[in-house]
């Protein structure tokens, strides 16, 4: 999902029905510069070496997503608001990409269900993946804090960790809900993370559009 709007001018985009690098192209109607779905960035055209700011999305079941957001909007086809649904097991063969500044880093699904919680880093970026493996919801926010407690200790960065079923941080033992990235008990009560942008994609389609990836090991 990406943000449309250019120097403070909403581009209305569209398929532009060709494959770039076997992935899908948009074109916009205002300069007909034709665009890379997975870069978010005008390949060809007046845009040219544009790039779209890419906003933090959810691919998770629509049980998980209706609980969450219970009051969503819904887009249909014309079968008067009809939701056609079909019962197919997800797969965990992709790849949780995160791309920031000059750095990028994928972590397998299956690892990251596995751990929970990945603290990490990127391009110097101190970064935390939490993925819950019963409703597949997956997170990525910064772990950067400025705050200073009651006891003089002033906190940029944070670790997390499971604590049971729940997520703490090391440097206080707040609370935390890794859905919205929110502390809700302890000395940061309150706190909101930064949330980042993440893709899901097969291990080989991110490598062909950020192949100077790094792939997480669970050693970091």
């Amino acid at each position: 999902m990406h943000d449309r709007r250019i120097n403070g001018e909403v581009l209305r985009l569209g398929n532009q029905g060709a494959l770039y690098m076997n992935a899908m192209t948009w074109w916009d109607r205002e300069t007909e510069s034709v665009w890379s779905q997975p870069w978010g960035t005008a390949i060809a055209g007046p845009l040219k070496g544009t790039a779209l700011t890419l906003i933090p999305a959810s691919v998770v079941p629509w049980e998980t997503w209706r609980s969450g957001h219970p009051d969503t909007s819904v887009l249909t086809n014309d079968l008067k608001g009809i939701i056609v649904r079909r019962a197919v097991r997800p797969s965990d063969d992709f790849v949780i990409g995160v791309a920031l500044e000059d750095g990028a880093t994928a972590y397998r699904y299956e690892k990251a269900a596995e751990e929970r919680v990945i603290n990490d880093v990127i391009a110097e970026n101190p970064v935390v993946v939490f993925v819950d493996p019963d409703t597949r919801d997956i997170k990525v926010y910064l772990r950067r804090v400025n705050t200073n407690l009651p006891d003089g200790r002033r906190i940029s960065e944070l670790t997390f960790e499971l604590e049971g079923m729940r997520i703490v941080d090391s440097e206080t033992g707040s609370r935390w809900d890794s859905a919205n990235g929110v502390a809700l008990e302890g000395p940061l009560k309150g706190t909101l993370l930064q949330q980042i942008p993440y893709v899901s994609a097969f291990d080989w389609a991110w490598l062909d559009f950020f192949p100077h990836t790094s792939y997480y090991d669970g050693e970091s």
